[in-house]
């Protein structure tokens, strides 16, 4: 069985070297690499061509191309049976794709396989953690310890889940390793990856449109948060340095409807907006279905109404843009709750207002990764995570 691993990249050589280096400590050999380089102004053509192994292919981009644009060139290149996209500052765990091919053997020709993965941050990236850290996915969906096909209930749950808004399961492409036969199926109009975010909408299309969906619970990705990441732009409330980072142009192109629908606030949610969106056009005809919108809406102003009232950090005219498109409904129902609300959480304890915080985030139900530190080591790269991860495999062998 062949792997193929793509790995789109622009100017993040550094990390990328540790992110092939993952692959090529792998214990099966069948594999190949498509390395996409967006437009990159680093010698990235010199570094593959300095490993001189045939089974890393090399392509560059004229010009810097959107992130989904990227994705898709590097699908297209493929020819493995099974594929995964990494990104440049990820990794594989060791035994990867043996590890794969041995959950196969019991359950044959899945559609795709869902793993777990852990997160890792590097030193000075998290406002919060300024030592980086090591953690595991977590979700309330997909358990337990060893290889189980899902159950069709839950995969819509997942599905369902999305189109509200929610995270019931990560949505980054690194925890799918997907068939070709099911690539070829789901490339609507000749692209698998659509939307802004093409994992938010890759992640639940495959979930709708998968009826062997192999799940292995255990941790086989490592997916890295760098200065250079858009999960650092995301985490450090800098999210429309994160939409030029990705090259993505909010709102062009879209329908009236959904420039009807859409409200200022954060850019994370205009682009699950989108992918939702993409989602319903192709699907929602065989699955009756539709996205949340009103949730959508929710979230801007939550959004926008806490960097008001609570960071200060939102300039009057804003919250005055925001309130301006609000509903009669909205106002209603936020109007005074939220303001009042934030301005509680301003004048008590800090310390007591994050929990506070923390607890409402929850509540409304973003994807969250675990405060306990997997492991209490303070890393300084991936390959310093993979030598661990490998250190504790041995050790359960």
């Amino acid at each position: 069985m062949k792997f193929s691993v793509l790995l789109p990249t622009r100017n993040r050589l550094e990390y990328l070297r540790y992110a092939i280096e993952t692959v090529l400590r792998q214990d099966y050999q069948n594999w190949e690499i498509i390395i996409s380089d967006n437009c990159s102004e680093d010698d990235i053509a010199g570094y593959i061509a300095s490993l001189n192994d045939p089974r890393i292919y090399y392509v560059r981009t004229d010009t810097f191309v959107p992130v989904t644009d990227n994705w898709n060139n590097a699908l297209r290149l493929s020819t493995g049976e099974y594929v995964i996209m990494l990104g440049d500052d990820d990794g594989l765990a060791p035994n990867y794709f043996s590890r794969m091919i041995g959950a196969m053997e019991l359950f044959p020709d899945p559609d795709f396989v869902y793993v777990s993965a852990y997160f890792f941050a590097y030193p000075g990236v998290m406002p919060d953690s300024p030592n980086g850290f090591l953690r595991r996915d977590i979700n309330k969906l997909l358990g337990g310890t060893k290889p189980y096909i899902l159950d069709s209930s839950i995969a819509r749950k997942i599905v369902d889940g999305y189109l509200n808004f929610s995270m019931p399961v990560a949505s980054n492409m690194q925890f799918s390793l997907i068939s070709r036969r099911k690539i070829n199926e789901l490339s609507i109009n000749g692209e698998f990856f659509k939307s802004p975010y093409p994992d938010f909408y890759a992640t639940p299309m495959l979930f709708l449109n998968s009826s062997k969906i192999l799940v292995y619970p255990l941790p086989m990705v490592v997916i890295g948060i760098t200065p250079k990441s858009y999960g650092f732009f995301h985490f450090n409330n800098r999210a429309a340095e994160g939409v030029n980072f990705l090259k993505n142009k909010l709102g062009e192109g879209c329908s009236t409807k959904i420039l009807n629908i859409m409200l200022p606030g954060t850019s994370y949610n205009d682009s699950w907006l989108l992918s939702n969106e993409a989602l319903y056009q192709n699907y929602s005809i065989a699955f009756g279905m539709h996205p949340n919108y009103a949730r959508y809406r929710f979230l801007q102003i939550v959004h926008c109404y806490k960097k008001f009232y609570y960071d200060k950090a939102l300039p009057q005219k804003e919250i005055n843009a925001l309130k301006s498109l609000m509903t009669i409904r909205e106002r209603l129902l936020y109007g005074v709750s939220m303001p009042v609300l934030f301005i509680f959480l301003r004048i008590i304890p800090i310390d007591l207002a994050h929990k506070a915080i923390s607890f409402l985030r929850q509540l409304i139900g973003q994807h969250s990764i675990k405060e306990q530190l997997d492991a209490n080591v303070k890393f300084e790269n991936l390959l310093e995570v993979y030598d661990h991860m490998s250190t504790q495999l041995n050790k359960t062998a």
